[in-house]
């Protein structure tokens, strides 16, 4: 904590020059530095302090200079809560929560309930908005459901798969919404042939040997395995499933994506994620490449995971919407967040609604990982919008 309050007071000590007759700005991180949570938030607090002190090199937003303080949830909801209300009792005007629903809705609602804009990098559950949380709520990333039609339909197209089988991991709404996504997708792209079969586990098991053993009985051997988890239970599963002589591509979540896990999982190949942008500098899109560089610079290594540009988009699409409202007053602030229709960011087409406030159609970049190694393969759109129902798990 005190290397971030140290942070925060060198960017405080720098309103001392141009626009120092002007409050700054306030923008508080609810997140988590301990726990799980921390492999999800670590990055995209990082590249969200790197825009940061983009803008207020260039003079700040609005004229007046940012400066941000941080509260650990510890990757628990209680604490959660309590560090929001902390950070809305300091009079931020942006609150930044942790990067999944289960863990940042209680920091989200503290800000909801003081009306104040919060937007989570990373989460992947649409209940983080207007459905959810409240209508000042946001999330920069895309729903899970997307990245589960992303792999379906890339799968089908480019991979050739007709047999799938979906191992789903049940612990948080993420995961279980990302093979919702992906069901969905494949009764449009292989109508004829269903999912070869499926079965369920949570993060915390120690084994899946039932559901190996299920894999294994199927009558017609499923050609693939689509995994919707993340780690640490995720990288479990993986390990379990080639030691028991499965090597099927496996295709996974975002909550995958990166290769700090890949040592619970040695030399791992045929191993196929989605993502949001290469972290190894092989990114096709050169604004990509470009973050990635500007990140280097500032902290000598490159980002432990592709959520970091989420937070940096997130910092990116508000300042875009403060200088367009010419103020950080809340509700001019979400009027002109939900008028961005693929507004052109660093992370790709970003759009929001009255209604929506997650993205439903932005493109992800597929990676390859074969002998342990990650490589670009190409980046996909969705052609299935996800519907109302789906992004809420209530139908197709």
């Amino acid at each position: 904590m005190k290397r971030f309050l140290l942070a925060g007071a060198a960017v405080v000590g720098a309103c001392c020059g141009a626009g120092a007759d002007e409050p700054p700005i306030k923008i508080g991180f609810a997140i988590a530095e301990s726990g799980w949570m921390f492999a999800y938030d670590k990055a995209p607090f990082e590249a969200a302090k790197l825009k940061i002190d983009e803008i207020n090199a260039a003079g700040g937003l609005l004229g007046r200079k940012i400066e941000f303080d941080v509260r650990d949830t510890r990757t628990d909801q209680e604490q959660s809560s309590r560090a929001g209300q902390e950070l809305v009792q300091k009079g931020v005007d942006l609150l930044i929560v942790s990067s999944d629903y289960d863990f940042g809705a209680p920091a989200a609602l503290a800000a909801q309930s003081a009306g104040v804009v919060a937007i989570s990098p990373g989460a992947a559950d649409p209940k983080m908005g207007v459905q959810g949380v409240g209508p000042f709520v946001f999330t920069a990333n895309g729903a899970a459901q997307v990245e589960g039609m992303v792999m379906a339909e890339w799968g089908f197209a480019k991979k050739g798969i007709r047999n799938p089988y979906v191992l789903e991991d049940q612990s948080i709404e993420y995961s279980k919404s990302g093979c919702a996504g992906f069901r969905s997708a494949w009764k449009k792209v292989s109508p004829d042939k269903p999912l070869a079969g499926g079965s369920v586990f949570s993060n915390g098991d120690i084994s899946i040997a039932a559901q190996i053993t299920d894999f294994k009985s199927q009558s017609s051997l499923p050609d693939s395995i689509f995994l919707c988890s993340v780690t640490p239970g995720g990288a479990s599963a993986i390990r379990q499933i080639r030691a028991a002589g499965i090597d099927v591509p496996i295709l996974a979540n975002v909550g995958m994506t990166d290769d700090y896990w890949l040592g619970a999982v040695p030399n791992l190949s045929n191993f196929y994620v989605p993502t949001f942008m290469s972290i190894f500098g092989n990114d096709p899109r050169p604004e990509l490449n470009a973050f990635l560089k500007s990140y280097e610079e500032k902290y000598g290594r490159r980002p432990e995971s592709a959520y970091a540009v989420l937070g940096y988009s997130l910092i990116e699409q508000w300042k875009l919407a403060v200088e367009r409202a010419g103020t950080t007053k809340s509700p001019e602030v979400v009027a002109q967040l939900e008028k961005f229709k693929d507004e052109p960011l660093t992370i790709g087409p970003t759009s929001y609604s009255h209604d929506l406030h997650i993205q439903a159609n932005r493109p992800l970049l597929i990676m390859e990982v074969q002998n342990g190694k990650h490589s670009s393969v190409e980046v996909w759109r969705n052609k299935n919008v996800p519907s109302t129902a789906l992004l809420f798990r209530v139908g197709d």
